[in-house]
């Protein structure tokens, strides 16, 4: 997930690679609004291409499970069939329609028009929130993972920063704009052009480990409602 305000359409793609940098429309935002979707999501990117089966396998989830969200992102336009990857006309094997799903706090969207009503709000609203579930998770089974053993200083898979800038709106939407470039700048890293993964650091023979990031900042309301500081964009 990231912020983007790129013109693109839901499920369709027009050629075999995904779109990148796309904004989402409320339909996707919608199938999009669930923790355990955003697990899938990522499963497929992963791989590149996925049946349900390889999913299922891969977050080890009942295959039945996996099916159903699989067909609620279908119909948000999340995923969409692959069938130059499929065995026969039967297999469903799935991609993602394009690379990322940009939402803002505007509503602005310029592939959807009725993205500044109240509808496409809450839907950005409930993926923000969800999103909030997802990282919550990791973090949590980061944090169970080193309290289960001693680990020594710089072995852990985690970090984070927390706490508050004094900053104009100005400052902070050129700040926003920085961590999303050199987001979107590491999140090619170690991928084909697919998305899928690579095995790791062509330059240094690394392994490669996927890290879940999430940047977020929002305005605190000192003063009165009509002069509350506007957050950056989720």
């Amino acid at each position: 997930m990231s912020a983007g305000d790129e013109p693109g359409a839901p499920g369709a793609s027009g050629d075999d690679t995904m779109q990148s940098a796309q904004p989402a429309t409320r339909a996707q935002l919608r199938a999009l609004a669930h923790p355990l979707r955003l697990e899938i999501i990522d499963e497929v990117r992963r791989r590149g291409t996925a049946r349900a089966a390889d999913v299922a396998e891969g977050l080890s989830l009942p295959a039945n499970s996996v099916s159903y969200h699989l067909r609620i992102l279908a119909r948000g336009g999340v995923i969409e069939e692959a069938p130059e990857a499929a065995r026969d006309r039967r297999d469903r094997v799935w991609r993602l329609t394009q690379e990322t799903f940009g939402f803002g706090n505007d509503g602005e969207s310029q592939n959807d028009p009725g993205s500044t009503d109240p509808d496409y709000l809450e839907a950005s609203g409930a993926t923000s929130l969800a999103v909030f579930d997802w990282m919550r998770t990791a973090w949590a089974r980061e944090l169970a993972r080193s309290t289960s053993r001693p680990t020594t200083p710089g072995e852990g898979l985690g970090s984070m920063y927390a706490g508050t800038l004094r900053v104009s709106r100005e400052q902070a939407a050129a700040l926003n704009r920085t961590v999303q470039s050199e987001l979107t700048r590491y999140s090619r890293l170690n991928r084909d052009e697919q998305g899928g993964d690579t095995a790791g650091d062509p330059d240094s023979e690394e392994e490669a480990l996927t890290y879940r990031v999430l940047w977020a900042a929002v305005g605190e309301q000192h003063a009165g409602p009509d002069d509350a500081p506007q957050g950056l964009r989720r």
